[in-house]
C-alpha cells in the first residue's frame, strides 16, 4: 500500500493547510538546497543562521519543484504567490520540526535493526567499519558524510527504504540535549558511543556534561537493546549496566570482545589479535584506531558476522574522506586528517606522527585551530603546544587565531623544541613546505572543519611532480 504525504499530515500537529494537490507528491524526495534542487523534490525552507530558505521559493519552483514547504509567516507575506497548481504549498509552523517529524515518521514505517553511533572522536571511522563489515552478508544503509546532525539525521532517515536490512546511523551534536533528539528520531535498536573527550567544550562546559550528552543514546534504549561499552574510557567504563544487555570492549581477556596491538607497520598500522581468534592487518595509520576496529567488531559480531569475516572485511578496508588518509610524493608521506580536531584526537595525530618507526626524515605537523571549545580554547591550545614541546617532532606550522597558543605553548615549555611557523593564509604554509621537504619526511595536516587545512594539501599535490 502506497504511503502518502497526507498520510503524515493528517497526524502531524504542525500542519496547517496545504494549497494546491500533493497526492501525487513523493515525499522521500527532498531538497533544502535551490542550487542542487532537482524537478520532482519537495523544497522545504529551513530557517539558518545566515540565510532564510523562504528567499529562495520562487527558484524553488522555477526548478520544478513538486512542493514547497513554507512557515505561516511567509505565506501570510506572500498570500497570492505567482504558483502553478502543480506546484502547492505545504503550510506549517515550523519547517525544521516538519522535516524531522516526517522523518521520524517515514523511520518508523521500517522493522529493521538499526545501529546508533556517537562519541567525541572516531564516530565516521568506526560507522565505516561497521557498514563495511555487514555489507559482507546484508543490504546495509549508512548515513554520508558530516550528516549527523539535527538536520542531516532527518535528511538521511528519509532515504530509507524496504531494501534496507540494516541501518548504521552517526549522531553529531552542537548543543545540549541534541543527542537525545536524534536518538528519538532514529529511534536505534542498539547503540555505541565510542569515547567521551574534549570536542564540545565550547558547548556543554565539561567532561561530565559530555558524557551525560553522549550517553543520552544509551539512556533512550530499552534494556534489551544492545549498548556496546568501551572499557577503556575513564567515563564510559563506570556507565549503569544493571539490567541492560551490555557488551563490553576492550584490551583485555576478559571483556566481551577485546584485541591487543601485535605490531605497527612502516606506516604506523597496526596488526592486532581480536578475541585470541584471528590475527588483523589494519591499513589505517594510528594507534586509536584499535579500539575503533574492537567497537566495530563487537557490534558486527552481534549480528553473527564471525571472526573471520571481520578479519577479512577490516583487512580490505580504507578510511573515508580526510580521515588519516595516507598520500605520498616525491618520497614524503603525507597524512591528511583535515576533516576535524579537537583536544583529544589532536594529542592522537601527534602521538602517531612521533611514534611512527623508520621515518629518516623529519617529522612535521600542519595544524589549524581547534574550534568549538569556547572559554577553554585558549588553555587547550597552549596544552596542546606543551604537549607537542614533549613528543618526537621536528617542525609545526600553524593557521588559525588560536593556533597563536599552540605556537606559546611550545616555546614556552623550554628545553629543544620543535621549530614551530605561525602563518596567516594557506599559502604561505605551503610555501614553507615546498623549500623544506626532502624524500623521507612526514607530513600530518589536521585541524577542525572551518580551517580547511586540505587545502594546504591540495596546494601541494598541485605542484608540479
Amino acid at each position: 500500500q502506497k504511503i502518502h504525504l497526507s498520510d503524515f499530515l493528517s497526524g502531524y500537529p504542525g500542519f496547517r493547510e496545504v494549497r494546491g494537490d500533493i497526492e501525487a507528491v513523493n515525499y522521500e524526495r527532498i531538497s533544502i538546497d535551490t542550487r542542487t534542487l532537482q524537478p520532482g523534490e519537495v523544497y522545504i525552507a529551513l530557517r539558518g543562521e545566515n540565510h532564510d530558505g523562504h528567499d529562495f521559493i520562487y527558484q524553488a519552483w522555477q526548478k520544478g519543484a513538486a512542493a514547497v514547504v513554507a512557515e505561516v509567516s511567509w505565506v501570510e507575506r506572500n498570500s497570492q504567490p505567482p504558483q502553478s497548481s502543480e506546484q502547492p504549498v505545504i503550510v506549517v509552523k515550523n519547517t525544521l520540526d516538519f522535516l524531522q517529524q516526517l522523518s521520524a515518521w517515514h523511520r518508523r514505517r521500517f522493522d529493521i535493526p538499526v545501529i546508533g553511533i556517537t562519541g567525541s572522536n572516531g564516530k565516521t571511522t568506526t560507522r565505516e567499519m561497521i557498514a563495511h563489515i555487514l555489507s559482507s552478508r546484508y543490504r546495509v544503509f549508512r548515513s554520508e558524510g558530516n550528516k549527523n546532525n539535527h538536520i542531516g539525521v532527518p535528511l538521511m532517515l528519509l532515504r530509507l527504504s524496504s531494501n534496507v536490512e540494516i541501518a548504521v546511523m552517526e549522531m553529531g551534536m552542537n548543543h545540549p540535549g541534541e543527542i537525545e533528539m536524534l536518538t528519538r528520531l532514529i529511534r536505534p535498536t542498539a547503540g555505541l558511543v565510542t569515547n567521551i573527550g574534549k570536542g564540545h567544550l565550547g558547548y556543554l562546559g565539561s567532561l561530565h556534561n559530555v558524557y551525560k550528552e553522549k550517553t543520552a543514546l544509551f539512556d533512550i534504549l530499552t534494556k534489551d537493546d544492545p549498548i556496546f561499552l568501551n572499557m577503556e574510557d575513564p567515563l564510559l567504563r563506570h556507565y549503569p549496566v544493571k539490567d541492560r544487555n551490555v557488551v563490553t570492549v576492550g584490551s583485555a581477556p576478559g571483556y566481551d570482545v577485546y584485541g591487543t596491538i601485535l605490531s605497527r607497520d612502516s606506516r604506523g598500522c597496526v596488526r592486532f589479535e581480536l578475541n585470541g581468534r584471528v590475527t588483523i592487518q589494519l591499513h589505517i595509520p594510528g594507534d586509536h584506531q584499535l579500539m575503533n576496529a574492537l567497537l566495530a567488531s563487537a557490534v558486527t559480531l552481534h549480528f553473527e558476522i564471525s571472526e573471520r569475516e571481520i578479519a577479512e572485511a577490516l583487512e580490505s578496508f580504507s578510511p573515508a574522506s580526510q580521515r588519516m588518509e595516507t598520500l605520498e610524493k616525491k618520497g614524503v608521506f603525507i597524512i591528511n586528517d583535515a576533516y576535524n580536531a579537537n583536544p583529544d584526537s589532536m594529542r592522537a595525530a601527534v602521538d602517531y606522527i612521533a611514534g611512527l618507526p623508520e621515518v629518516h626524515g623529519k617529522r612535521i605537523l600542519v595544524l589549524g585551530d581547534m574550534l568549538e571549545l569556547g572559554e577553554f580554547s585558549e588553555v587547550e591550545h597552549r596544552q596542546l603546544g606543551e604537549y607537542i614541546a614533549s613528543r618526537n617532532v621536528d617542525y609545526v606550522f600553524l593557521y588559525g587565531p588560536y593556533a597563536q597558543y599552540i605556537k606559546l605553548g611550545i616555546q614556552n615549555s623550554g628545553g629543544e623544541t620543535p621549530s614551530t611557523v605561525h602563518a596567516n593564509r594557506h599559502y604561505d604554509i605551503t610555501r614553507h613546505l615546498n623549500r623544506l621537504l626532502n624524500p623521507g619526511d612526514v607530513v600530518l595536516i589536521k585541524g577542525s572543519r572551518g580551517m580547511r587545512m586540505e587545502k594546504v594539501l591540495n596546494r601541494l599535490m598541485e605542484q608540479e611532480a
